[in-house]
């Protein structure tokens, strides 16, 4: 029976999804500053579900988002808290999954390569990951180019854990800074992750490009996102003006999987809008061929 690492959904988005009168580009660390019970709900919704690797709310918790709106000062006490709300989860349903430490874009989802050096990228990539040391696994998620992709491997390789990387698509296949799969591959393959992985572009574009992933690396994976379009944010806009997908049900995400499966993906979850009844149905779907495992059990060709 081959091995399968189920990852939680669109964590993010279903938090900001459920708070009430929250609106700020922090999205979900704003939520759960003001609504912590949330944030945990969610995380006890996903666990629920079957996901058996759990993200902390993270993502946008960078030093460099949280200076700009003046709050880098709580930039501690947020990961604390963003631990703490998870433990909660964990606790209350009392299921043994690995807790993902986020590494995300450190300036904001979707856009081209930061005007930055590899070594201040890597410095602040590194304080995120002492930030989470107590996380089981890493992942590093919506990656655009290999510049940032690659310092948030290095410091991920410096923590000493499992850890995953995620290439976000366009459309046309290439990432936005018009790099190529194939050259993100080779930025990143040399800092050896455990897994690298496609993440929050249209499932069509991951079914794509899954088979050339996998004929790339060893131990590949993939979550899409379910939104309409994703332009509105990457001109700087608000995630308020991002919508759901109709057609991405969870039984029509769980076939996209399936052919992410069928084309060597040993790794899935979900990204922006995919709920914890899409975990759900991937869990329920998949349990009677696969084995669901956590992050940090994956090994070479699982």
């Amino acid at each position: 029976m081959r091995s399968v690492a189920l990852l939680d959904g669109g964590l993010g988005q279903e938090i900001y999804r459920r708070a009430h009168d929250v609106s700020s580009p922090l999205w979900s660390v704003a939520v759960m500053l003001e609504q912590p019970d949330v944030v945990a709900s969610v995380h006890e919704d996903f666990i629920r579900a079957g996901a058996r690797t759990l993200s902390l709310n993270t993502y946008a918790a960078t030093p460099t988002r949280l200076r700009a709106q003046g709050m880098l000062d709580r930039l501690e006490a947020i990961h604390q808290q963003a631990f703490s709300v998870l433990d909660q989860a964990v606790e209350a349903t009392g299921a043994n999954v690995d807790i993902a430490g986020c590494l995300g874009p450190l300036v904001g989802s979707y856009q081209a390569q930061p005007d930055r050096s590899f070594d201040d990228l890597k410095e602040e990539y590194d304080l995120l990951a002492r930030l989470q040391s107590r996380a089981d696994v890493l992942l590093i998620e919506t990656m655009t180019n290999t510049l940032e992709a690659s310092a948030a491997c290095a410091a991920a390789l410096a923590s000493d854990k499992p850890y995953g990387v995620a290439i976000r698509l366009e459309a046309d296949g290439k990432l936005k800074s018009g790099e190529s799969l194939e050259e993100a591959v080779a930025a990143v393959e040399v800092y050896n992750p455990t897994a690298i992985m496609l993440n929050c572009c249209d499932p069509e574009v991951l079914t794509a490009a899954m088979p050339c992933l996998a004929s790339l690396y060893p131990v590949v994976g993939g979550y899409a996102n379910a939104f309409t379009t994703v332009e509105p944010m990457a001109r700087g806009q608000s995630v308020d003006l991002l919508e759901a997908r109709a057609d991405v049900s969870p039984h029509a995400y769980t076939q996209f999987v399936r052919q992410w499966l069928d084309d060597g993906a040993s790794v899935a979850g979900g990204c922006c809008e995919i709920t914890p009844r899409h975990i759900a149905d991937m869990a329920n779907a998949l349990g009677n061929d696969c084995q669901l495992i956590k992050f940090s059990e994956l090994r070479p060709g699982a």
